[in-house]
Order: structure tokens, then C-alpha cells, then sequence
């Protein structure tokens, strides 16, 4: 009976943190579009960004988002793009 508490107690930690984790990850935008597009939504939003640029990379209507973090405590939007 012990080992059904514990494995309990341990399901429902792991189902409270990824529903925690959920609420950012729906913050970025998402979907078809070039990294201009997704720069422009996050600025829309009234968040700061800072580009990250891989590689050479040409103009950003042309480049892609490889990654975003958000940091919601200063509303700034960190955009890897390539």
C-alpha cells in the first residue's frame, strides 16, 4: 500500500509540473512565418527582443527562428534566428 502512495504522490508532481511549464510555452508565437513575423508579433505584445544571429544570416523577412525564450520578468523576448 506504501508503493501506491508514493507512486501517486509522484504522478501527481510530475502532472503539476508540466502544466507549471505550459503557461510560457504559450507565450512564443508559433506557426508558419519568417522570423520578421514573429518579431513583430512579440513586439506587438510589448515585449523587448534581442536578436540572435547563427551563422551569417541575411535579411530577417528571409530568415528563420531556431528559438525563443522568454524571460516574463523583464518582458524580453531572446530570438534565435538563422
Amino acid at each position: 500500500m506504501k508503493k501506491f502512495g508514493f507512486a501517486t504522490v509522484t504522478a501527481a508532481a510530475f502532472a503539476t509540473a508540466l502544466l507549471g511549464f505550459a503557461g510560457p510555452a504559450a507565450a512564443a508565437p508559433s506557426g508558419a512565418g519568417n522570423a520578421q513575423d514573429t518579431i513583430s508579433q512579440l513586439q506587438d505584445r510589448g515585449v523587448r527582443v534581442i536578436i540572435n544571429r547563427q551563422g551569417p544570416v541575411g535579411p530577417l523577412d528571409q530568415a528563420d527562428v531556431t528559438s525563443v525564450r522568454l524571460d516574463t520578468d523583464d518582458h524580453v523576448a531572446y530570438v534565435n534566428v538563422r
